[in-house]
């Protein structure tokens, strides 16, 4: 028995039954609403009630996947489901959506909750938050290095999933917009249409500079469990189920083993993957290597002869429940059959049958050899004998099938046992945050966030202007002497760089600076620690009014929402702190710890001064820069709604974002924004007006 559990993706049934037959300890899957992969099959909820039975029959835990952003308009649905889902019982559910979250401890308060990676977790002090919050697992960032996966079981009693086989992101989970930017079609609402897996090039680049490889560290698997992870997770609810069986099975074979074979190793490179696989994350090691497409060869491996190999692998039970066995048979008393199924050392479960008397054997009596192997025939059943002990009365024998029957009903009892062992969940009302209270704003104000230090003086007509913080301090002091009320925004990838954060924010609190713009939920224990007033940013996600009260009770004073919604969806915001958005600068399309300058063979990353560009198919360059220990890459033109601000009438502030301008081009849209002019060349409303699917 291990205490890491191989978790395998369930986009069909399909696919589960793949999953389950191969050897998965658990799934996760998602039903026709609020799953992170709205093209996959997946799960109605009768196909969710008939799943449930069917692991559960197994001793194999089903978590949902209800890992999508929310709309004012969604909760109150996705809440009943997640009801129905606890009712079944579904053994946890995956969440996103901060607002959602808070809303089920509260409905469901046995229910364990999930932290999806679309969370951005990334840090000790990440998991820590989350697990006073009551979250029982986190879903680590795919971008965790082995040290950094460490520090983080270190650092707090919550479980750990890990990502150990599957396609890899370019972007961090959940930081993502290019998507939606670009097409409308949102990835952190399930419809990610893959845009990084097209061309994109910088200089001597490869011309897919956006696309990594399939990540596979199965055979860390022991590693990650002497770690401390928990869970060992498999992505692909969109794959097919022979993928799913291949690497379950090859999975499994590392787990138990310590080693898989070659063939098996074969098979799970031909069914998919993207130039060979790659465990440059963790092992710390970033770079060129890491970065691959989906070639010719790639795909014609996947032949028939290929998937037929690999159905062998599920087409029968995976025999899973370990089983002790006791018969003893006496002339003239019943036969006595016990069963046991034992987990770490401790009888979890156990049966008692019996059967006919013993009898004169009149030719052959019953040996213990002939009894062992009789009572460890399971079959195509998932349990697997270990033991069996007889105490068999000399020149005594029973029918062959009695023992089979003793066997059969022992079995059939242990297995209503288990199944009877998963309880639902009590489940209370709870009222929604009322949407649509906001008053209209009495005051707006403008705020600026700098990339760089070279900041005009006239910006300090603006109500807080935030400033990377890894600014010298001698900067931060002309600044504040300058008149500026002053604000450090803290990266969004703090990856290994807890202890750098705090000293940087300690350095800007004994300059008396009072405000923090935080890019993700980790930050906010330091910025408490240290006495900061947090404001939130687009990139914690907030899309309904139950999120902005989630903040409001971490003692966030505001919040920039998502730019993800349109006006209308902003302006009929709920809750008390005040809100904000984007209202000039190039939105930000990832976040990733990859820069892409890094697959070039003319330049790398730190050649590149800290600013680049990427090309697309249609020649069209966009951004990127780096800090903090990622690359942000940007939208072509910038967002612009100085002229449109009176329809942000629930908004009580606008925040402009500077990236590339020079100090014409800031000091311009100064001027427009306090205006309210109409803008110069190219530029885009976001979608504020068409929004997204």
């Amino acid at each position: 028995m291990h205490n890491l559990e191989i978790l395998a993706p369930a986009g069909s049934e399909e696919a589960l039954k793949a999953a389950v037959m191969s050897g998965a300890d658990a799934v996760y899957l998602a039903t026709t609403k609020f799953g992170a992969r709205a093209s996959a099959k997946n799960f109605s909820m009768e196909q969710l009630r008939n799943a449930v039975d069917f692991c559960h029959k197994r001793d194999v835990r089903l978590y949902l996947t209800m890992n999508t952003l929310l709309t004012d308009g969604e909760i109150e649905q996705a809440l009943e489901t997640a009801k129905l889902a606890a009712s079944l019982p579904v053994d946890a559910i995956i969440v996103q959506d901060t607002g959602f979250a808070a809303l089920l401890h509260k409905a469901i308060p046995d229910l364990k909750l999930h932290a999806s990676t679309q969370m951005s977790i990334h840090t000790p002090d990440g998991a820590k938050l989350l697990y006073s919050l009551g979250f029982s697992r986190v879903v680590l960032a795919r971008e965790l290095s082995l040290a950094e996966i460490e520090e983080i079981a270190k650092s707090c009693p919550i479980e750990l999933e890990v990502f150990v086989h599957g396609a890899l992101c370019m972007c961090v989970s959940g930081q993502c917009y290019f998507s939606s930017v670009l097409g409308s079609r949102s990835g952190n609402r399930g419809q990610c249409a893959q845009t990084c897996r097209l061309p994109f090039s910088v200089e001597g680049g490869s011309g897919h500079d956006l696309s990594l490889k399939d990540m596979s560290i199965l055979e860390h698997l022991r590693r990650l469990e002497a770690t401390g992870v928990t869970s060992a997770k498999i992505e692909g609810r969109l794959k097919r189920p022979e993928y799913v069986a291949c690497s379950v099975n090859t999975a499994r074979q590392f787990l138990d083993n310590g080693s898989a074979d070659e063939q098996s190793r074969q098979l799970l490179k031909s069914v998919f993957s993207r130039s060979g696989f790659t465990d440059g994350y963790y092992k710390g090691i970033r770079g060129k290597e890491m970065f691959g497409i989906r070639q010719k060869e790639d795909v014609i491996s996947a032949t028939s002869k290929v998937l037929n190999q690999i159905h062998s692998i599920y087409k029968n039970e995976f025999q899973r429940i370990p089983v002790k066995m006791d018969f003893s048979l006496n002339s003239g008393i019943e036969s006595k059959l016990e069963v046991s199924v034992q987990k770490n050392d401790i009888t979890c479960f156990t049966a008692c049958e019996y059967g006919k008397s013993g009898e004169k054997a009149l030719n052959k009596p019953l040996t213990a050899e002939k009894a062992v192997q009789q009572l460890s025939k399971t079959g195509n059943s998932p349990y697997k004998v270990i033991s069996v002990n007889t105490a068999i009365e000399p020149d005594t024998t029973i029918p062959i099938s009695e023992l089979n029957s003793l066997r059969r009903n022992a079995l059939d009892s242990i297995t209503e046992q288990i199944f009877s062992s998963y309880k639902s969940c009590k489940v209370y009302d709870v009222n929604l945050t009322v949407k649509n209270t906001r008053r209209l704003a009495r005051h707006f104000s403008l705020r600026a966030v700098f990339s760089d230090w070279k900041i005009p003086q006239e910006f300090s007509q603006c109500e807080i202007v935030f400033i990377p913080e890894d600014t010298p301090e001698h900067i931060m002091q002309n600044l504040i002497n300058s008149g500026f009320n002053l604000g450090i925004e803290i990266y969004a990838g703090m990856f290994g760089r807890e202890t750098q954060v705090y000293e940087h924010l300690r350095k800007a609190a004994q300059l008396n600076i009072k405000h923090v713009l935080i890019n993700n939920l980790a930050s906010v224990p330091i910025c408490k620690e240290l006495g900061f007033e947090i404001h939130g940013n687009f990139r914690l996600n907030v899309t309904n009014t139950e999120s902005i009260s989630f903040l409001e009770n971490l003692r966030l004073s505001d919040i920039n929402v998502s730019f993800e919604l349109t006006l209308e969806q902003i302006n009929s915001l709920g809750g008390k702190i005040p809100i904000g958005t984007i209202v000039y600068g190039r939105l930000p399309l990832m976040l990733t710890r990859n820069c892409p300058g890094k697959n070039s063979s003319t330049k790398n990353c730190s050649q590149c001064g800290g600013l680049g560009y990427i090309t697309d198919r249609k020649n069209i360059k966009f951004p990127y820069k780096c800090g903090g220990g990622c690359t942000q890459i940007f939208n072509s033109v910038p967002v612009y709604m100085g002229d449109r601000l009176n329809e942000l009438y629930s908004a009580s502030f606008g925040t402009m974002l500077f990236t590339t301008e020079n100090t014409e081009q800031k000091l311009d849209i100064l001027k427009k924004m306090l205006y309210e002019k109409n803008p110069d060349g190219k530029y885009t409303r976001g979608l504020y007006y068409k929004g997204i699917i």
